[in-house]
């Protein structure tokens, strides 16, 4: 297939809309606390709520792979962009836990659009390997670099100037709707790649569904490695701003500078470290990352509290590892152009579980005994276990290739 000459314009206004979706994952956790006590609920019931996306995400997932395979990227990502400005408008109206836990939910409905549409644009209109990894790495910034401009700029701007979360959330809001918007625009006057001319036996195996899909022992064990990397991810990203603050001693403020400047290093590692994964390093740089954001963990919880800021910064090196598991799905045996939207969606469906999951046990421990201290500990156990998959996994491929 020739590389289509607007690949690069495409590219950024799906990067724009992928950053309004780090802006929504990213958009209460600065105000956590200031939501919880207005909505008057727990720690555990606002973890249930703010996994709640990823809940949905579990059965939404494969079919919005499905739907972007049979039909274009355009509409898929645009409809994915509304659902983030619907979600946030949502939030932004809830009056209690059941009214913020669909509003986060709604984002899981067609949210998936804008995850499994990124890595099948990668891969139907970025023909050159080398090119595509750059790619996946680049665009793993934009939701990393929204999420960490909400953190960062928050509680010091945001809530100053309109002093109230809700009018917060609404103008995030109005964000999404000018990316997607954008995303429209650019998609209505590009040229789109020729399909390559697929028939035959060969072909009918790349168009593999999900049962072939799922009977690669290497997607297998991507999968799992999925679950982990979203549990760590989405358990700091939903509640690092509030442990800095109720379990290291930091004001609001000084959280979210400290999350904020995080940011930079997972935009800087996911742009950064995926150019490099090439098929035989992949695994063992995800592995690698894990192990590093989870002696991260392990130092928060044993140092003194003047060290967590800096300790915490260490923790978003974890940036790339979405990125990388994009690029180990995009190589894995039975994944072609034809059906990287259902592997993705596949992936993504099992990855959510870990996102599901990692909010609620952080949350849930937080209001036992066992406190922050446990639910770190937890989180660096699950990501230990993704670091031990990961280096499974490379052999797996190893021995598949005869290397």
């Amino acid at each position: 297939m020739d590389a289509p000459r607007h690949r690069w314009l495409v590219f950024g206004a799906m990067c724009t809309v992928y950053a309004s979706f780090g802006v929504a994952v990213a958009a209460i956790a600065p105000m956590l606390t200031l939501v919880r006590t207005d909505l008057g609920i727990s720690r555990g019931a606002i973890g249930f709520a703010l996994g709640a996306w990823a809940l949905i995400y579990i059965a939404t997932s494969p079919i919005a792979g499905r739907f972007i395979d049979r039909f274009d990227l355009g509409w898929s990502l645009a409809l994915g962009g509304v659902s983030v400005g619907g979600s946030l408008v949502l939030r932004a109206a809830a009056d209690g836990l059941l009214g913020l836990w669909l509003a986060v939910a709604f984002f899981g409905v067609f949210g998936p659009l804008i995850s499994a549409s990124a890595p099948k644009l990668m891969a139907s209109w970025f023909p050159d390997e080398a090119e595509r990894r750059r790619g996946v790495g680049w665009y793993a910034m934009a939701p990393a670099l929204g999420g960490a401009i909400t953190v960062a700029v928050t509680n010091p701007v945001l809530l100053v100037w309109f002093d109230s979360w809700r009018t917060v959330l609404l103008f995030e809001a109005s964000i999404a709707a000018a990316a997607t918007l954008g995303w429209v625009a650019v998609w209505c006057r590009v040229d789109r790649p020729r399909a390559a001319d697929r028939t035959g036996p060969a072909a009918d195996a790349e168009r593999g569904g999900w049962r072939q899909l799922l009977g690669s022992t290497e997607l297998q064990l991507v999968f799992f490695v999925a679950f982990t990397l979203f549990f760590l991810n989405h358990a700091l990203g939903n509640w690092l701003p509030t442990v800095l603050e109720e379990f290291s001693g930091l004001s609001p403020s000084e959280a979210g500078a400290w999350v904020g400047a995080g940011g930079l290093i997972a935009i800087v590692s996911s742009g950064t470290i995926p150019p490099f994964a090439d098929p035989n390093r992949m695994h063992l740089l995800i592995a690698a990352v894990l192990t590093v954001a989870a002696g991260a963990l392990a130092l928060i919880v044993v140092a003194p509290s003047a060290a967590h800021g800096p300790l915490a910064m260490l923790t978003f090196v974890r940036g790339a590892l979405v990125p990388l598991a994009a690029i180990t799905v995009l190589t894995a045996d039975r994944v072609s152009p034809t059906n990287a939207g259902l592997a993705n969606g596949l992936w993504f469906s099992f990855a959510e579980i870990g996102g599901v999951t990692g909010p609620l046990t952080i949350g849930a421990l937080a209001d036992t005994s066992a406190g922050y201290r446990g639910a770190l500990l937890a989180v660096l156990g699950v990501s230990l276990a993704g670091a031990a998959v990961a280096l499974v996994s490379h052999r797996e491929r190893g021995t598949r290739q005869g290397t």
